[in-house]
């Protein structure tokens, strides 16, 4: 039977969690007591940290409506630690990862990751911890006055416990392969449980994965022909050049093209005085001198590609009205 404390003080903690938009399930097991108060006065401000036992936080949970997802994640705590917050969850997260330290593994820790003890001087004298190297499976040999890892050797593998002898090798050697703090396992807020993997947020494949989708979203949105006010501009712009193009192509004198097709005009002109011959060039009054070897665009070209390639070609000098008498005489 329940103890009357007990569920006073679920009922009393229900209602507090109530008070607050986010709620969130940490374990603290091995966390030092030095720190775990370090870390409570460092979040004073974001954060109200509690340590209550599993079997009062389950009750409270269950009063105060916590989702069924938070209390099967709440399970598998071991010394658990209630935290009330009107934060955002992600960065009271990331706060609590930040304040974690490293420290020497202990026999029966799980081993957090791959444990290395990487290649290079360790800086240990010649002695019998050079027997316990081999017998963990490190290649080891002296050198000078210490002693030499020779290659890079994997002691204990992620997920497996670390037994004594592995301790007491890994810190010989310095190595701190646990963190201690506050160990987050989910955050709770309007009603929507976030696991530790999804708390643990990568910001930079975040900020690449948010850049490559406005691309994706730029390119799709151009190629739809889509106005959005990131696209609009460059959409009329390319409508723009389109319609010039067209009427260029199409001989249709709008007041942007008329001046280009004169000169394709003048052109097709010239082209064609320059295949007649000296005699016939005579008898319409065309002077030889006044004929342009001007290349006829072809049907097609862009208008400003036209209007491109006029601008760098050199044009011989001449009176404005021997080149209406020549071009006269030939078309009169």
């Amino acid at each position: 039977m329940v103890q009357k404390w007990k569920k006073k003080l679920a009922q009393q903690l229900a209602e507090e969690i109530k008070n607050y938009k986010v709620v969130g399930i940490a374990d603290i097991y091995k966390l030092p007591s030095s720190q775990y108060q370090e870390i409570k006065h460092k979040i004073k401000d974001k954060a109200k940290i509690k340590v209550v036992k599993k079997r009062v936080l389950m009750k409270a949970f269950e009063l105060a409506g916590i989702p069924e997802k938070a209390r099967d994640i709440l399970e598998s705590s071991i010394i658990t630690g209630l935290i009330l917050s009107n934060e955002n969850p992600f960065r009271l997260y990331k706060f609590a990862e930040k304040n974690k330290s490293l420290t020497f593994a202990k026999a029966g820790d799980i081993a957090p990751y791959d444990i290395v003890v990487p290649e290079g001087d360790t800086g240990l004298p010649p002695g019998p911890i050079i027997g316990e190297l081999k017998a963990a499976g490190i290649k080891a040999r002296i050198q000078g006055n210490s002693i030499v890892v020779q290659e890079d050797s994997v002691v204990v593998k992620k997920g497996e416990v670390i037994n004594e002898q592995i301790a007491n090798i890994l810190m010989k050697l310095n190595i701190k392969p646990v963190e201690i703090g506050i160990n987050i396992n989910a955050m709770i807020e309007n009603g929507i449980v976030y696991d530790k993997d999804l708390l643990a947020i990568d910001e930079d494949r975040y900020f690449n994965e948010i850049v490559k989708a406005a691309q994706q979203a730029f390119n799709l949105a151009y190629n739809a022909d889509y106005p959005t006010p990131q696209v609009i501009e460059l959409k009329l712009i390319e409508a723009a050049q389109q319609a010039f193009n067209l009427a260029y192509n199409a001989d249709y004198p709008t007041k942007d093209v008329i001046e280009v097709l004169l000169q394709k005009a003048q052109g097709y002109a010239y082209s064609i005085a320059a295949t007649l011959s000296d005699e016939a060039k005579q008898k319409l009054g065309i002077e030889v001198a006044s004929v342009m070897p001007t290349q006829v665009p072809s049907e097609g070209t862009s208008a400003t590609e036209t209007k491109e390639e006029k601008k760098e070609e050199k044009k011989e000098e001449k009176s404005s009205e021997e080149a209406a008498a020549g071009l006269g005489a030939l078309f009169g």
